[in-house]
C-alpha cells in the first residue's frame, strides 16, 4: 500500500475520530471541530457515534503505540484550543507524515535501511539525537541530573509554540550505572523544559538549546565561576508564581537560569546555548567545577 493510500484510508480517519472525541469532551463546538478537521458537521456526528477506542485500535493495528498517539493528539488539541488554525494545519501535516512513515516502517521490514538511515527520517530529529548522545557522553554528567530528571529541548528555528521544539517524551534520569533515557525525541515531546526555552527564545531569538540540571549549592557556586551571564529566581511561595518569575528573569537574556524551587518544586538550573558546542562546553565546565568541590 502506498503511503498516501495508508493515510487517506486508515490514519486520517482514525486521527479525526480521536480528535473529534477529545475536542467534543472539552466543549468545542461541532462546527469548529468540522472546520479544523476539514469535514462536514454531519461527518463530525458520525465520528462521535463510534467509540474512541475503535480509532485507537485502528492505529494500534498499524503498530503505532498508544502513548505515541496520545502525545500527538495532545499537541493538536492544544493548538485547536489556542485557535491557531494555520498552525494546526502545518502541525497536523507533520504529525500525519510521522505516523504514516512509522506505520510503513513497521510493516515493511525490507525498508529497514531507509527507515533507520535514509529518506524516512526527520533530519532535525536525527540532529537532536546526535547532540543528545554527545551531551550524555560527557564524563560525570550524571552528577548534574536532578531528581525530577533532565531533558534536552531543541528549537531548529525560532519557536512560536511548544510544537516547534524537539524534546524527549520521557526524560533523562540518573542510574547506578550513569544515566538512562525514557521516551523518544518528538516535536512537543518536552513540556516543561521546552516551555522555558520558548520563553528564553522570546527575548533572545538566537537560543536554540536548553538542558536542565540540578541547582544545589555546589552547582550554584559552579555557575558563578564559569564566566557566563546567569540569573537566579525563587524560591517561590506558590507554584503558580514560577512562570511569571522565570519570564521576568529571562528578559535580561541570561545563559544560565538557576531556579531555587519552592513548595513542591526542586531547585533546577536551565542552561541555554545557540549551538551544541556551547552547550557541551558549559555542561563540562559545570561538571568539572562540581567535581572539584566534592
Amino acid at each position: 500500500m502506498l503511503i498516501h493510500e495508508l493515510v487517506s484510508s486508515k490514519i486520517l480517519p482514525a486521527m479525526r475520530g480521536i480528535l473529534a472525541h477529545k475536542l467534543h469532551l472539552l466543549g468545542v463546538s461541532q462546527r469548529k471541530i468540522a472546520s479544523y478537521l476539514e469535514i462536514t458537521q454531519p461527518g463530525v456526528s458520525k465520528l462521535l457515534r463510534e467509540p474512541i477506542e475503535k480509532y485507537y485500535g485502528e492505529l494500534l493495528a498499524l503498530g503505532i503505540p498508544r502513548d505515541v498517539i496520545e502525545h500527538y493528539v495532545e499537541i493538536l488539541v492544544e493548538v485547536v484550543v489556542d485557535g491557531e488554525y494555520e498552525k494546526f494545519i502545518s502541525t497536523a501535516y507533520a504529525i500525519i507524515n510521522q505516523i504514516a512513515l512509522r506505520a510503513v516502517c513497521n510493516a515493511r521490514r525490507d525498508l529497514v535501511q531507509l527507515c533507520t538511515k535514509g529518506v524516512f527520517t526527520d533530519p532535525d530529529i536525527e540532529y537532536y539525537k546526535k547532540v543528545l548522545r554527545a551531551l550524555l557522553a560527557v564524563r560525570g554528567i550524571e552528577h548534574l541530573i536532578p531528581e525530577v530528571g533532565s531533558n534536552l529541548a531543541y528549537a531548529p528555528k525560532p519557536p512560536g509554540s511548544l510544537s516547534d521544539i524537539i524534546g524527549l517524551t520521557g526524560g533523562i534520569v540518573r542510574t547506578p550505572e550513569g544515566v538512562a533515557l525514557h521516551g523518544e525525541p518528538a516535536y512537543g515531546g518536552s513540556k516543561h523544559v521546552a516551555r522555558v526555552l520558548l520563553l528564553a527564545a522570546k527575548y533572545n531569538y538566537r537560543l536554540k538549546f536548553c538542558f536542565n540540571v540540578k541547582c544545589d549549592k555546589r552547582v550554584r557556586v559552579a555557575i558563578s565561576n564559569i564566566n557566563v551571564r546567569y540569573a537566579i529566581t525563587g524560591p517561590h511561595l506558590e507554584e503558580s508564581n514560577f512562570w511569571a518569575d522565570v519570564e521576568e528573569a529571562l528578559k535580561d537574556q541570561p545563559l544560565v537560569l538557576c531556579d531555587l524551587g519552592g513548595l513542591g518544586l526542586e531547585p533546577v538550573a536551565y542552561v541555554f546555548s545557540e549551538d551544541p558546542h556551547q552547550l557541551e562546553t558549559r555542561l563540562r565546565a559545570l561538571v568539572e567545577a562540581v567535581h572539584e568541590r566534592r
